[in-house]
């Protein structure tokens, strides 16, 4: 055994003598693999007569949808569906293809795709200082065929291009994107909260919430059951799909297109799986009301200590923050605690303005308003008595005109849209609301 194995390291010690110690693994350096592997993407890129289709999927999941076409002068044209005028309008900005450990793909002048990112609250719509959760620099994952797969390199968005045909170019030019995203119209046309979508004799109640992509269902099925639905949504040049496709009994509801307002009527018509007609129109009151939802809402913060927070205010008739609040020096949000403070044996509920000096947040003043009343179908009337700390001159009209809203003697009703989210409706008209987090 001692002989075979010395015989096993003098025949390996041979063979090491015989390479040389520098001989390299590859035949090329590190940086002229990067270098090639680089002009391989710019020539993919560039390479696709008709652009790419592309979808990217932010972090939390919405999908959005472009269309590239890169030139070899560091170009790029493009259309999304973000929104009606990024869906007409083909902007062109700049991209670079730089290696940073990997090879990396970077829009780096702001366009469409840097609207998911934008932390300004009202250019996407998610959270201010984060927007929608998504990326502008992406590093190449995988290259396969007529695609090419990319992740975001802060927020790990998913980005996949495809090979775009002719008609799909075309699809943009021609308006039919504009068309699909009609859909989205359906807010800023039907004023009131509550859209009411009409088809094959059924009633469901639809709330859409453009920026994350989401459709939610409330209606009652053959037996008079509440039921609910809430699903992500996808446009194609068509119309949209949903994610997941409502069902109720034999009715399966899986895309909607065909949109178009009638001004006469001030409804929507629309086809819903290619070929039935139905139609979305407003409605004041809620198809099926949680009658329990304004008390959870009360109770969540009476006493706690806890309060309820609204950035904008009230949007009224389609107008955020009808009242400029955000126009107030300092202002930072509009806050509701139940149970505030006792005064002459009565608890009093605050509607307090709260202001952001330096690093903390300050409360000057605010309204103050009696026990609220709870009706048997689930709304909840607020009763103002006054206001509370010194009410500084730039901020009266705004307080005031918010004051007058809440103190609206048909009250509210009270829609749980996530777990600690809602949406206070004023229940006259159902054309001014509130949401609170």
């Amino acid at each position: 055994m001692k002989r075979l194995l010395t015989c096993i390291i003098l025949v390996w010690a041979a063979f090491a003598g015989c390479r040389k110690e520098d001989d390299p693994v590859f035949p090329e350096s590190a940086d002229e693999r990067l270098n090639k592997t680089l002009a391989a993407y710019q020539t993919a890129l560039a390479g696709s007569p008709s652009g790419w289709n592309a979808e990217l999927v932010t972090r939390n999941g919405i999908s959005y949808k472009f269309h590239f076409s890169f030139n070899n002068a560091n170009r790029v044209q493009m259309y999304s569906d973000f929104d009606l005028t990024s869906a007409a309008e083909r902007k062109e900005s700049s991209y670079r293809l730089k290696a940073l450990q990997q090879p990396v793909l970077m829009f780096d002048t702001y366009s469409y795709i840097h609207y998911l990112s934008d932390p300004a609250d009202s250019v996407a719509g998610g959270p201010a200082g984060e927007g929608l959760e998504s990326d502008f620099e992406f590093r190449f994952d995988q290259m396969a065929g007529d695609s090419i797969t990319l992740v975001g390199r802060f927020r790990n968005a998913k980005l996949v291009l495809r090979k775009a045909s002719a008609q799909d170019l075309q699809a943009w030019q021609n308006g039919n994107w504009v068309s699909a995203l009609n859909f989205e119209q359906v807010n800023k046309n039907i004023l009131t909260y509550w859209k009411r979508l009409t088809v094959g004799g059924r009633q469901y109640e639809v709330v859409v919430t453009p920026s994350y992509r989401t459709a939610s269902f409330v209606w009652r099925d053959a037996g008079g059951v509440a039921r609910s639905h809430v699903t992500t949504f996808s446009f194609t040049a068509a119309g949209l799909t949903f994610v997941k496709p409502l069902i109720d009994g034999a009715n399966t509801i899986t895309s909607l297109s065909a949109f178009a307002w009638n001004n006469n009527t001030s409804t929507f018509n629309l086809t819903v799986n290619g070929n039935t007609a139905a139609t979305i129109a407003g409605a004041i009151t809620p198809l099926v009301p949680d009658v329990n939802a304004s008390g959870r809402w009360w109770l969540a913060v009476a006493g706690t200590g806890d309060y309820w927070s609204s950035p904008r205010g009230f949007l009224v008739n389609g107008v955020h923050d009808a009242f400029g609040l955000r126009k107030i020096p300092n202002f930072y949000s509009l806050m509701f605690q139940a149970e505030f403070d006792e005064y002459q044996g009565v608890q009093l509920d605050l509607a307090g303005f709260l202001y952001l000096e330096g690093q903390a947040l300050q409360l000057y003043f605010g309204a103050a308003f009696a026990p609220p009343i709870f009706t048997a179908n689930g709304r909840i009337i607020l009763r103002y008595v006054g206001y509370l700390g010194d009410l500084p001159a730039d901020a009266e009209e705004p307080f005031f005109n918010t004051v007058e809203l809440f103190d609206n003697p048909a009250g509210f009703y009270l829609v749980q849209t996530g777990q600690s989210s809602w949406d206070m409706v004023s229940a006259s008209d159902a054309r001014s609301w509130i949401s609170w987090n």
